[in-house]
């Protein structure tokens, strides 16, 4: 019990049919929604509802931060690794380099996407957004969309080879 609240059934089987977590399939599924939430995001924008967009934003980067965080602490902290060689297909090399690309993919883009949620910030305080630094928004906002799929990639990559096979 945490407080009055059940949280075993965090660490039991999950729903998606693999053996993993509950917790890891709640995330592998937050982050297969990422792109079509950072979508329905981006379309406030063109109703303009600036402020509802940047709530919106905030809030998945804090979500998508907590989920990476989480992922990896459990991949890397709380797994065996000798046991995960064992019962996946995936080789102790492979799993070792791609543990290493997924963590820089997620590092580089969480640093983008922060570096663009404060420059918006400052930009909106000098009264550039919207208006006179809209388009430069809009380019940096595609290369952080872009750069969101690849750590979402690799995690569902690592995923399906720990847990599936």
């Amino acid at each position: 019990m945490f407080k009055g609240v059940r949280v075993e059934y965090l660490f039991d089987i999950g729903f998606l049919g693999t053996n993993a977590p509950f917790y890891m399939d709640g995330i592998v599924v937050y982050l297969l929604l990422l792109p079509l939430l950072m979508f329905f995001s981006i379309l406030l924008v063109t109703n303009r509802k600036y402020g509802l967009h940047r709530f919106t934003q905030t809030l998945l980067f804090v979500l998508t931060l907590s989920a990476l965080v989480i992922f990896n602490y459990g991949i890397y902290i709380t797994k065996n690794f000798n046991g995960l060689m064992i019962v996946n297909s995936i080789g102790e090399k492979q799993l070792f380099y791609l543990l290493v690309i997924e963590i820089v993919f997620s590092i580089f883009m969480l640093i983008m996407w922060l570096s663009l949620l404060l420059f918006s910030v400052a930009d909106r305080r000098r009264k550039g957004l919207p208006g006179l630094y809209s388009v430069s928004h809009r380019k940096s906002g595609k290369r952080v969309f872009i750069l969101i799929l690849f750590p979402i990639v690799t995690s569902l990559y690592l995923y399906w080879g720990i847990y599936v096979t």
